[in-house]
């Protein structure tokens, strides 16, 4: 698999342009099918008592943006913020009287509604407290029952994928086969005739059920190949920062789906500058001989691989996009090259008349 790499280039500049300028003059509307995927964080906020504590204030701080959300709890002392993007959050109460409470390294996922409850003390007897969160005990969403999991941004770095595919990830949940007609691990060809019959094999099966039922986003939009029963497209590996499957009990708006839901949810940036550099090499010297060629007298089959790429975030430092310092507008950029030259092996078998 060859490309230009000039046209890469363009590609790549014409997609960061886009990227950085896109979302200051899209509208609302727009970002629709991305709440799907947000976090809400609700909960009730009491004194030492158990009484209600009407009008106390409630802040979220998702850390690596510095952006806060503010709600105020009603008459039963309930609090709900929504509409959050996933990440690791801060949660705060406070109310007059009282000494405000705050608790840290709470981590969230795409689509989860998690509670925080809040015991606010006396300002004249304890000091503020901030409590952080264990990472052995997660959040748990109490509003719902799924069968499902989702693979996080450190088992993505941690895990081996020799394919760098982010879909091969789901076939570490439960509930994942591969299908018995799987297109996975043969060469594709985009140029077939339209006319004949579509390939609707697939490559995974959620809980026994058909790769055509299943329903492929990124970030909430639609990422379906219906005719090959598939992904249309795989961002890179490094852009991923983590992969749900929903295999029931999903509502209505995620849609199209009559077994499972599998959503990939990018990168975003953050307040300080950070990138990566890689470079991954394969080549036929590193491997073994099969133990068919070995028996039939021939060589290791001709291999080489090389993926280089990189990938750059942060804010966007131009003074009307800034608050206080910090930004407000933020970009995530990761680019991939791909070169396989590949060699197979065809066995055929000859009748002399």
């Amino acid at each position: 698999m060859n490309r230009s790499p000039s046209r890469m280039l363009t590609l790549f500049f014409v997609h960061c342009v886009s990227l950085i300028l896109l979302p200051h003059f899209v509208t609302p509307a727009a970002t629709v099918a991305q709440d799907l995927d947000e976090v809400t964080i609700s909960g009730r906020v009491t004194d030492q008592n158990g009484a209600l504590i009407p009008g106390a204030s409630v802040t979220v701080l998702l850390a690596s943006t510095g952006s806060e959300r503010t709600g105020v709890t009603d008459a039963e002392g309930r609090y709900r913020l929504i509409e959050l993007l996933p990440g690791v959050y801060t949660v705060r109460a406070s109310s007059a009287g009282f000494a405000l409470e705050e608790k840290t390294g709470l981590e969230t996922l795409a689509g989860q509604h998690v509670r925080v409850d809040f015991t606010l003390r006396p300002a004249g007897v304890v000091a503020e407290q901030s409590v952080a969160a264990e990472a052995s005990a997660p959040l748990v969403d109490t509003t719902r029952t799924i069968v499902g999991g989702t693979i996080t941004g450190e088992e993505i770095e941690s895990l081996p994928n020799p394919t760098r595919s982010p879909l091969d990830l789901i076939f570490t949940l439960p509930g994942v086969t591969e299908e018995p007609l799987s297109t996975r691990e043969l060469a594709e060809d985009r140029n077939t005739n339209p006319r004949e019959t579509p390939e609707e094999a697939g490559t995974f099966a959620l809980s026994g059920g058909a790769a055509y039922s299943n329903n492929i986003t990124i970030d909430g939009l639609d990422n379906n190949d219906d005719r090959a029963a598939r992904e249309r497209f795989q961002p890179s590996l490094e852009a991923v920062a983590e992969v749900q499957v929903i295999t029931n009990q999903f509502s209505a708006e995620y849609g199209r789906a009559s077994g499972g839901r599998i959503n990939i949810r990018t990168r975003g940036g953050a307040n300080e500058f950070r990138g990566r550099a890689f470079f991954f090499f394969r080549d036929d010297i590193l491997n073994a001989n099969t133990l068919k060629n070995n028996s039939l007298g021939l060589k290791r089959l001709p291999l080489t691989e090389l993926n280089p790429g990189f990938t750059l975030s942060g804010p966007i430092v131009f003074p009307p996009l800034r608050i206080n310092g910090r930004g407000r507008s933020f970009f995530f950029i990761a680019y991939e090259y791909n070169t396989v030259l590949d060699t197979a092996l065809i066995d055929t078998l000859s009748v002399l008349a």
